[in-house]
């Protein structure tokens, strides 16, 4: 699977703008999980954190889809240093304007950009997540990415009718304890279904 390379010269201007709010209303967060049968070569066994979903269309974040750069990599182009260590890659949410850097993150930390997504989760600009990376007064638990994934009105409606994705109305915040690994398996399990895309039988 090729992704976009996440970070370099247009990340770092973004990073340097004020970006406006991407989210209005008060819609809750749900997961967005691609089924065993969606084979998209970009989307397949995607887990979305769903950020909005309306009349309008919807949009959400890959939470799964790990680069090959890490924070301290981006940390490091910045001429930046962390208090702490900072392994986490950072996650491709989407093909849309890959140039936007985002932060979800627990709401023990809170910036003037800072958005609530739910009780215990927000959503952040990432210039402001850096600085308390920097500065020793990170989040509890953070995933930091580029990009977002977006669908048109009605166009999320069909993909779920077509039973190429389940919206499933859970809690986001255990997930971002699970490796990028774990958690379109979390998810699958959870819903009972095989990986086959089918559920399992049920025995007498």
């Amino acid at each position: 699977m090729e992704y976009p390379k996440p970070f370099g010269g247009e990340l770092i201007t973004a990073l340097d703008e004020d970006q406006p709010a991407m989210l209005e209303g008060n819609f809750k967060p749900q997961i967005l999980v691609a089924m065993p049968s969606l084979k998209d070569g970009y989307f397949e066994k995607s887990v979305i954190l769903l950020c909005e979903y309306n009349q309008a269309g919807a949009m959400g974040f890959v939470i799964n889809s790990p680069s090959t750069t890490s924070v301290d990599d981006l940390l490091r182009e910045l001429g930046l240093a962390a208090t702490q260590t900072q392994h986490q890659p950072i996650m491709i949410g989407g093909p849309v304007q890959p140039e936007l850097c985002w932060v979800v993150h627990t709401d023990d930390f809170q910036g003037k950009s800072t958005t609530s997504l739910s009780h215990g989760l927000a959503l952040s600009a990432a210039q402001e997540v850096l600085t308390g990376i920097t500065d020793g007064t990170p989040p509890r638990h953070y995933l930091l990415g580029v990009g977002y994934s977006g669908w048109g009105p009605g166009q999320l409606d069909r993909e779920i009718e077509e039973e190429a994705w389940w919206l499933v109305d859970t809690d986001p915040l255990p997930l971002l304890n699970l490796t990028c690994e774990k958690r379109w398996d979390k998810i699958i399990q959870g819903l009972g279904f095989h990986k086959s895309g089918f559920f399992p039988s049920c025995k007498a």
